[in-house]
């Protein structure tokens, strides 16, 4: 029997009302469906609770109900465990979505009779080296960015390529970017669009304080080392991946960037090329 998991944003879907009928449909179907056990307490459908990593472990594709956001969110969280994503979009852009909330039973349909593809998604990873901070490790499917803090003024970072010096880049932060962040965070900054298919990182400067400071594309299978230098008013740093888990940093600490061992496997069933999906969504 086909296991299928469900992660509902709530603030996507409120009162449950998409995920109940996604539940309906998939045991018509014939499939087992299952959702976090605090979410099915919550709204008194316990019998398909279940523990989330326990979900993750053995659900043979999990549905995600939500935005692009919701996605990567649920990419970091079951990187480990490799279990296919099939997004249905609830939000504004999703790049990374194979249907709207209209499309899901016929997106859900193609997966049961293995009318898909998948696409693994390169992710990147930041070792922190800071005594300001006891977490070590950050993932990231769409990029990884140091920022300068809230009232902070401009930052310098010394940045390394495979320990060989590239430049001290003057600017409001840095990105360092996945081909899947590229339409993101990265293109917002002037970065490149990369496709999602290809093993590379871009590394954009957020509003550069000089003329020349452009993005630099280097291989997936390069190391990046950011040395914090300080700033004007020698200010905290931020770092964030995917747009979450801010972490402080200051003066002398040190990130190194690399390609992670693990990578997001997406579900796509609407069969358009990345091509297409750009023509459509910007």
């Amino acid at each position: 029997m086909t296991i299928a998991g469900i992660m509902p944003n709530l603030e996507k879907d409120t009162d449950l009302s998409v995920t109940k009928r996604l539940i309906n449909f998939l045991e018509n179907k014939g499939c087992c469906p299952y959702i976090p056990i605090d979410i099915a307490k919550k709204f008194d459908i316990d019998k398909y609770g279940i523990d989330e990593e326990r979900l993750f472990h053995i659900a043979d594709f999990i549905i995600v109900l939500g935005g692009d956001g919701t996605l990567l969110g649920m990419g970091r969280k079951t990187a480990k465990f490799n279990t296919p994503l099939l997004g249905i979009n609830l939000g504004n852009l999703g790049f990374l979505t194979s249907a709207d909330n209209l499309g899901a039973e016929d997106s859900i349909e193609k997966v049961l009779k293995k009318d898909y593809k998948v696409e693994k998604r390169l992710m990147i990873e930041a070792h922190i080296n800071s005594y300001s901070d006891d977490r070590k490790r950050e993932i990231a499917l769409n990029d990884i960015c140091i920022t300068r803090g809230v009232f902070s003024k401009l930052v310098e970072i010394d940045v390394y390529v495979n320990n060989e010096y590239l430049d001290t880049i003057r600017a409001d932060g840095i990105i360092v970017s996945t081909p899947t962040g590229s339409t993101a965070y990265n293109l917002s900054a002037g970065g490149p669009i990369l496709k999602p298919d290809t093993k590379i990182m871009s590394i954009t400067p957020i509003c550069p304080h000089n003329m020349y400071s452009r993005s630099i594309v280097v291989s997936a299978d390069d190391n990046i080392t950011m040395a914090m230098k300080g700033g004007r008013d020698d200010s905290e740093f931020i770092l964030s991946a995917d747009g979450q888990d801010g972490i402080k940093l200051k003066k002398g600490d040190v990130v190194k960037i690399k390609k992670s061992e693990f990578c997001t496997t997406i579900i796509k069933t609407d069969m358009k090329s990345f091509y297409d999906i750009l023509r459509e969504k910007l």
